[in-house]
């Protein structure tokens, strides 16, 4: 899905794909460690009976929100997304221009509501020092801080998909 980069609608395409490919290299790099911290926990806990006390809150909580909700606006505009390719393929370019556009109108007000209400549980966790008890008393709020981050960018880009200049690889397979 590479847009146009010419005039307003370019530099901001350029700008949030900066900020993706960013959000996706810490995605990344957060789950490559959650692999090494999973691993190192199951050979600690099976060869001497040592397991990281800490590594399934720490990975569940944290590690995995951080990791996917971060990758989202990257994966949408990398075309992990579906689509039913077979059926439009076939129509006129005007009219996969339409369902392209009319498809992403209906997904915004989903996405922004998301968006909207992470924040809000994100906001009230911090705002009441919410905490989960354990061996380490986890912040609920830096567990959640991930969703709205992601949501925010993945809401900027359908919206900015649905503004451009159409393209027939907007449609295509990945």
């Amino acid at each position: 899905m590479n847009s146009m980069r010419s005039g307003p609608i370019g530099s901001v395409d350029g700008a949030l794909c900066a900020v993706e490919n960013l959000c996706a290299i810490v995605a990344g790099a957060i789950l490559a460690g959650t692999m090494v911290l999973v691993t190192v926990d199951a050979f600690s806990r099976h060869l001497f009976s040592a397991p990281i006390s800490i590594q399934y809150t720490l990975t569940e909580s944290y590690l995995m929100v951080g990791g996917i909700a971060l990758a989202l606006p990257w994966g949408y505009r990398a075309g992990g997304r579906i689509r039913i390719a077979l059926l439009v393929a076939n129509l006129p370019l005007g009219t996969q221009s339409i369902l392209f556009r009319v498809g992403n109108l209906l997904a915004l007000p989903y996405l922004a509501a998301l968006f909207w209400l992470s924040t809000g549980k994100t906001w009230e966790a911090f705002a009441n020092q919410e905490y989960t008890m354990g061996i380490i008393d986890w912040p609920v709020g830096w567990s959640w801080i991930w969703v709205p981050i992601g949501l925010a960018l993945l809401t900027l880009r359908v919206l900015l998909d649905t503004l451009r200049p159409f393209s027939p690889a907007d449609m295509a397979e990945h």
